[in-house]
Order: C-alpha cells, then sequence, then structure tokens
C-alpha cells in the first residue's frame, strides 16, 4: 500500500488535474450547471488515488467523459436558442419562409453589389458583384494555372471557359456584363411585366450557374495534370463558395 496513488503526484499529472478542474469549473460558471458535478469529479478522483489507478488511463477517461458532457451542454444550448428563436419569430409574425430567406441574405451578405439599375434583384447584383470579384482577386490565377495543364487550344474546355468567362464581367469601366445587357434592358422597359422580369433573374442566376459548374469541372481536370498552388485552391475554394452561398449547386447543366 506504500505507493499507492504516487503516480498523481508527478508534476504533469498534477498539471493535466488542474486543468481538467478548471474546465469542469468554466463549464459549470458558464452554463449554470449543478454544481454537484465537480463534487462528483472529485469523488472520482480520489477514489481513482486511493485505489492506485494508472493515472493516465484515469485521466484518458475523464477528459474523454468531460468533452461527452460539454458536447451535451453545447447541443442543449443550441436547441435552446432555436427554439428561443423560433417562438421570437411566432410572435413577431415571421413565417418559415421568412426565416429561410433571412439566412440566405446574411450568406451573401459579404459579397459586393454590382451596380446594374434601381431596380435590379439584390441576388442579381450580389452575384454579379460576386462575378466582379472574381475578376478581380482570382481570375489571372485560374487562367494562368489553366492554361499551364492545358498548353494546347484544343484541349478539353479550356478555350471556351475563357472566352465565356469575359461575358460575365466588365470588360470596360463603366459597361455592364453583356450577359446582363438583356436583364437591364428588361427592367429599363416601362412595358416589360413582372413576369418578364421574374424570367429575366432565372435566366441571369441560371448562366452563371452553368458556367461555375463547367469552371470547377475543368479546374478538377487540371489538378489531375498540375498539383494546385495555394493560391489556385484560393480560388477554387471561393467558387465553391459562391455556389453554396447563392443556393446553385444542383443548378447544373443536365
Amino acid at each position: 500500500m506504500l505507493g499507492k496513488g504516487r503516480g498523481f503526484n508527478k508534476p504533469e499529472i498534477r498539471e493535466l488535474v488542474d486543468g481538467l478542474r478548471s474546465s469542469y469549473e468554466l463549464l459549470i460558471f458558464d452554463n449554470a450547471l449543478n454544481p454537484a458535478l465537480m463534487e462528483s469529479l472529485e469523488d472520482r478522483l480520489r477514489h481513482a488515488t486511493n485505489s492506485g489507478r494508472d493515472p493516465e488511463k484515469f485521466l484518458e477517461e475523464e477528459f474523454k467523459a468531460y468533452k461527452d458532457l460539454e458536447a451535451q451542454t453545447q447541443e442543449k444550448e443550441r436547441v435552446a436558442s432555436v427554439r428561443t428563436e423560433a417562438r421570437r419569430r411566432r410572435l413577431a409574425g415571421e413565417s418559415f419562409a421568412d426565416k429561410v430567406l433571412d439566412e440566405y441574405r446574411q450568406r451573401i451578405e459579404h459579397y459586393p453589389v454590382l451596380d446594374i439599375h434601381d431596380d435590379a434583384d439584390p441576388e442579381v447584383a450580389k452575384l454579379y458583384g460576386a462575378m466582379d470579384f472574381l475578376d478581380k482577386r482570382y481570375w489571372g490565377i485560374l487562367e494562368t494555372y489553366l492554361r499551364r495543364a492545358f498548353p494546347r487550344a484544343g484541349q478539353i474546355d479550356r478555350m471556351s471557359i475563357e472566352q465565356r468567362f469575359w461575358r460575365f464581367v466588365a470588360t470596360r469601366k463603366g459597361r455592364l456584363p453583356e450577359e446582363l445587357e438583356r436583364y437591364r434592358r428588361t427592367l429599363a422597359a416601362p412595358s416589360a411585366t413582372n413576369k418578364e422580369k421574374i424570367r429575366e433573374v432565372q435566366e441571369t442566376v441560371k448562366t452563371v450557374a452553368f458556367y461555375l459548374h463547367d469552371l470547377l469541372d475543368v479546374c478538377e481536370q487540371a489538378v489531375q495534370q498540375i498539383p494546385p498552388s495555394e493560391e489556385v485552391d484560393k480560388a477554387l475554394e471561393y467558387v465553391r463558395g459562391m455556389i453554396s452561398d447563392f443556393r446553385i449547386k444542383d443548378l447544373k447543366r443536365r
């Protein structure tokens, strides 16, 4: 019995035990949990020390138990938050559709707006603003990468990808992208109906979606030829982010 619990006195073990105690104290305090959780930990620690348990094995089990408790607490907080928000929306008269639209607006909020027309759909203005940023920040990187991967003009769809890109961005200062001209004319026409305007919105979004998916397909083929640099990876991450944020993941050619 002389050496019972001696392993718990090692400096590195004491440091881990102190860290575990601190973690429990913070979790209990921050989430208003039952203080008995701390007492239970101390009871288990005393029992492990007195019974001569392997401290490393004991702490491995205890840290896992703490992580499980932390995850359960966070999930309860998340569920409570969702319920509170849902109740607030019900009291405010907001529907589920309002919630979805609000979340969508938040996802695309960080993208720049392209000045198309005073009555332009906000989603279209943001989507083409995102294309404008793609042009200014990442297109040169992707274009160079594709030309290295497919040096011959006739290889796969590289030339088509390059030529089509310029339809989605302004080629001269003060001018709109070519793909937006029809939409702009529709908005400016006094006789245009809401149905016509909605159809043009759908078309402008669809053409960008088709292009971005085609661009990714070509880039993924390029990855098989030449490993992408960090800058290329960032460019592709931006394109994938656009597809996700603007909810056009399933809007591709059949």
